[in-house]
């Protein structure tokens, strides 16, 4: 049997990012380390589904989002899973809003130098 990597991508990225999630969470021994991290990975999370949501199918950015938050879920020992939860679905709302605002834009942007 072989490997389609271009008919099977996602499932493949989705795969390798759930498995950097875990690896990432299993070397956070610090549970604050840890809360941060999730944050800043929603916040990552939400601009790449800002940046992406018009101009290609979302659903496999969707995967590979949930592929790592799966991954992070499992491997997180020291921290509570429902606050981790918490601090990603929070790191994607306030970045979600922030990229609405045009607070925070991207790079290609023609207003990016004000």
């Amino acid at each position: 049997m072989k490997l389609k990597l271009h008919e099977n991508w996602v499932e493949s990225a989705s795969l390798a990012l759930l498995a950097i999630g875990f690896i990432f969470s299993v070397f956070m021994g610090n549970s604050i380390l840890s809360f941060i991290s999730v944050f800043l990975a929603g916040a990552v999370a939400a601009r790449i589904y800002y940046i992406k949501r018009y101009k290609e199918p979302i659903l496999p950015f969707i995967l590979m989002i949930i592929g790592f938050l799966l991954g992070y879920w499992v491997g997180n020992f020291w921290a509570s899973r429902l606050a981790s939860l918490f601090f990603f679905a929070a790191g994607f709302g306030l970045s979600y809003y922030l990229h609405l605002k045009k607070y925070i834009t991207i790079f290609k942007n023609q207003n990016f130098f004000k």
